[in-house]
């Protein structure tokens, strides 16, 4: 059967190998980010949706060569730190999703990336408190309880702003 663009299926999602030594691999990570931007390159369809593709294309075109391989590696982390892992990429656009062949997952992709940031240490304060969903939600019982009916109700979010903008 001839490999068609898109499908009418719904998208295959596979589980996370997170258990995998390869999952944390930096060359095999760097590898996988080369074969997924390149073929992102060539669509572009996704262009619209988050600052991950806009970053990703201006990085390919003001490169040397105007193709992937005239981006610098250490780049791709600006492409990772602007994805939101919202999934719409996923779900509604990418027409080379599983089933398709060259099964495209971008947000398991910029998933492993932050997974292997985060285990280099190479976080901010903000970052870890943020993934830290049962520390948010303490911190928020905290906050909400002193300040139940505060004289200016607009305090509690200027001390929570100031606590997650700390790096």
């Amino acid at each position: 059967m001839a490999t068609r663009e898109g499908s009418l299926d719904a998208p295959t999602r596979h589980p996370i190998k997170w258990r995998d030594a390869e999952y944390y691999d930096p060359a095999s990570l760097e590898r996988e980010l080369e074969r997924v931007f390149d073929i992102c390159h060539g669509c572009r369809r996704c262009v619209s949706l988050c600052n991950a593709f806009p970053t990703l294309f201006d990085l390919i075109d003001e490169g040397k060569t105007g193709e992937l391989d005239g981006v610098n590696k250490s780049d791709f982390a600006k492409v990772v730190d602007q994805c939101y892992l919202c999934d719409i990429c996923y779900l509604v656009k990418c027409p080379y999703v599983p089933p398709h062949p060259w099964n495209v997952d971008f947000p398991h992709l910029m998933l492993r990336a932050k997974a292997q940031k985060f285990e280099r240490g190479e976080t901010i304060f903000r970052d870890r408190l943020l993934t830290s969903t049962d520390r948010v939600g303490k911190l928020g019982i905290r906050i909400r309880k002193k300040y139940e009916a505060p004289a200016d109700p607009r305090r509690s979010d200027v001390l929570l702003w100031r606590l997650i903008n700390f790096s």
